[in-house]
Parts: structure tokens; sequence; C-alpha cells
């Protein structure tokens, strides 16, 4: 169900240090230099517009995922007020859209026909059949890739102008080593419980986690049931099974709300069974349900802000969250670091920048790390990336703490196509 839970590729990426001095001298340069003008969407004398569409009022997950836009504003802000914007224009994200869950294809065709936008940014959705109408357009597009369509049928390479905040190829259903394969093996969980929605994006989820652990033995999977309905908020005869089986670790391939109602269900019936939980990096909602959340794991894919030392990226998002009073969660951090990437790639680009001249400029980038707020991504090859690093928190009184890392090395990292579990991973 999440991106987190199937197979993410990504490689390598570029560190870009810009200190508050130096951003304030390049504002001055640039109050004072000509540029030449730009004929494109969302381009004037004095500004680059962007927009957005994120599944926000009927999001069912129980996390909206509307702060990506409060992410996006606060990297703008940045940007705006300590460099005077880039090239001598302002950036704004002039358009917010929300696709109520069942409209991602008609918000983004909308986005592109009717708001005219340079880029399409920030793009957190719980479906994204929108995904080929950007790709089509030819439109430099960032967002949150928890979808398949951020990749390419058949798993091949996806859009080249497709740009997740930490690679873009999705593979869902693909046997690999991963944080949710390896934490067995440092827990000493023996035997898997799966759990899953009768919808592709669920089932897909469990598949790959099934051939995971096939294929690298770290657990023995001992119960999967893949006929879950969406929103059914009982698990008694799941967890009964489970019970029965064993089970001491569980793959989860369902949303937050089902989490919450699985994990009451469990210490009603006294199962006591670890889980990874991909999209989960709320800090309000953990606080809120810890009674039921405490001692479980969180996979995410940047440094959590729990890091010590915490990256400078991490200071400037707290910084510039607090300044423009942004809600920080999950897509927040994403949408500032879909910014961080739109913006390397504008100024990569050149003053005569065109849509074409970013996305060309961005696949180029051997290592963005948006001021190490995310593993180095290498995007000659992140379309189609061979390396998956996430960070991973465990769940005390309600907080983060960060999980089997190195101080100041959140993320733990596996080669693409291993062929045995490393003991110990390399991080970064």
């Amino acid at each position: 169900m999440s991106r987190a839970q199937g197979r993410v590729r990504r490689g390598t990426v570029l560190l870009i240090a810009v200190s508050l001095l130096a951003a304030g001298s390049a504002a001055v340069a640039g109050a004072q230099e000509d540029f030449p003008a730009v004929d494109q969407p969302g381009v004037t004398d004095t500004e680059i517009q962007v927009g957005g569409v994120v599944t926000d009022t009927q999001n069912p997950t129980g996390v909206s995922y509307g702060p990506a836009f409060d992410g996006v504003e606060a990297y703008f802000d940045y940007i705006n007020k300590t460099e005077g914007g880039v090239f001598g224009r302002k950036l704004v994200l002039a358009s917010k859209r929300d696709d109520q869950l069942g409209k991602n294809r008609e918000e983004a065709q909308a986005l592109i026909a009717e708001d005219d936008v340079f880029a399409a940014l920030p793009l957190a959705t719980s479906l994204f059949t929108g995904a080929r109408l950007y790709a089509e357009e030819g439109i430099p597009a960032f967002g949150w890739q928890i979808n398949a369509e951020w990749g390419s049928e058949n798993n091949t390479p996806g859009p080249p102008n497709l740009f997740g905040s930490a690679g873009s190829f999705n593979c869902f259903t693909c046997a690999q080593v991963s944080l949710t394969t390896w934490v067995p093996t440092k827990i000493k969980a023996k035997n898997v419980g799966i759990l899953a929605y009768n919808v592709p994006q669920s089932t897909d989820c469990a598949l790959g986690n099934k051939s995971s652990f096939e294929k690298y033995k770290t657990a023995k999977v001992v119960f999967d049931d893949e006929s879950l309905a969406f929103g059914n908020p009982d698990f008694s005869a799941q967890v009964a099974q489970m019970v029965d089986a064993d089970v001491d670790y569980i793959v989860a391939c369902i949303d937050f709300n089902g989490i919450i109602n699985l994990r009451k269900e469990m210490l009603r019936q006294g199962l006591e069974a670890s889980m990874v939980l991909p999209n989960a990096y709320e800090h309000e909602t953990i606080k809120e349900n810890q009674d039921f959340l405490d001692g479980l794991y969180v996979q995410t894919l940047f440094a959590p802000l729990e890091t010590n030392p915490k990256p400078e990226g991490a200071k400037l998002f707290q910084k510039w969250m607090k300044r423009t009073d942004g809600r920080i969660s999950e897509n927040a951090i994403v949408g500032w670091i879909n910014a961080d990437l739109f913006v390397t790639g504008l100024k990569a680009a050149g003053p005569d920048f065109t849509r074409q001249k970013v996305v060309d400029a961005i696949n180029k980038t051997t290592d963005f790390t948006a001021h190490g707020f995310v593993p180095p991504v290498d995007w000659t090859t992140a379309h189609e990336n061979d390396q998956d690093c996430m960070a991973l928190s465990k769940i005390v009184d309600g907080k983060f703490k960060p999980a089997f890392a190195k101080k100041g090395k959140p993320f733990i990292c596996f080669a693409d196509n291993a062929k045995t579990v490393p003991k110990n991973p390399e991080v970064k």
C-alpha cells in the first residue's frame, strides 16, 4: 500500500550548502542584475508560479496531506527573503488543489490547463491517476512517491520529469532487502503476519513482502490475509488467528486508521508483536495514540527531526516553518524537500530557464541531499535507482527516538538485488 513498504531504489547526491551570509550577498547582487525575459507558463518578470495537488479534506487514511503546501511555502519564503528569489523573481505557490481522493486526474488536468503554472509541486496524493498528464505535458513535477505511477508500467524507469522526494522508482511486488525485512533480525522476531486490503495498492505491498521473506528468510510468514475491506475497523478474527499462529511481527499494508484499530485489538487480545510503520511520522497523532503505538517503529525517507546532530536541512526546515506558522508533519517535510529540489534544478538551468532545462538539470545532478535532509540521490539513475536508504525511529512515550543508526548517520542503506541480508548494513 505504501511506497515505503515497496521497492524504492535510489543512489548518491550533491550537498548544496548556502550560508545565510552568502545568501544575503546573493540577494543584493541579484537585485542589481538584469535577467533575461523568460517566455514560459507561470513566469512573469517578477514571479515564478507553481501549483500543487494534495489529498486533504476527503483523505480516508487518518492523516491530512495538506501540510505539504506549508512545507513548500516555508522553503519559498526562505529563498525569497534570504536570496531575493531566483533570477530576480519571487517564488510563489499560486495554486493549491485538493483532489478529495477520487478526483486526482481532474485536478491534475485543471492544474495544467487552467492554472498555467511553471511546475507542479507539491503532489502528495493517496491516488495518482493524473501522473500520465504531467508526463505528457513535460512539466517538472515534484511530490511524495508513495504511488506506483511514479515509476512506469512493468516496473520500468518512470517519466524523467517526475521527481519524488528521495528518488522516483517504485516496485511494490519485488523481493528486496528493506527495513521491513531487516528489522526482524535485530529484534529476534520469528513469525510474520501480513494484512492487506483487497485493493491492488494494498495487495501489491503484501505480495512484495511475502516474496521478500521467502527469498531472504529473515522470518517466516505464518499468517496472511489480503481480503480486508477498506475502512473495516474490526480486526478481531485476524488477531485471534495471529495469536494462535504465534505471530511476533506484523506487516500491515493498511492505512493509519487501520493501524490504530489493529493495535487496539492486539492489546485487547494480548498479542505482542512489533511493526514497522510507513507514512506515520506524525507527532500529534503519535502522541494522541501513544497507548496503542508505543514500542513500534516508523520508517522515513528523510532524517527525522530528532536526529543528533541535526542536518542543516532539518534546522532550516524547523526555523522557517516556525516563521511561517506552518504545520509540521511528514508531508510538510516532503513539501520542503520537493521545493529544495525544484530550486536546485531552477538555479542549475540558468537565467534563461525553461521547463525542459529544469528537468534536464535535475537529471544531471548526482548528489542531491536537501542539505542533508535525505540520503544522497543520484538523479542520473534515480528513476531506476539501485539503492534503498531510510531512517528508522522507535515510538517511546509518544515521541520518536532514532533506532539502529549511528550518531549523525540516520540512514540505513541496502544494496539493490542483495543476495543476503547484511548483519550490519551501511549507514549514512
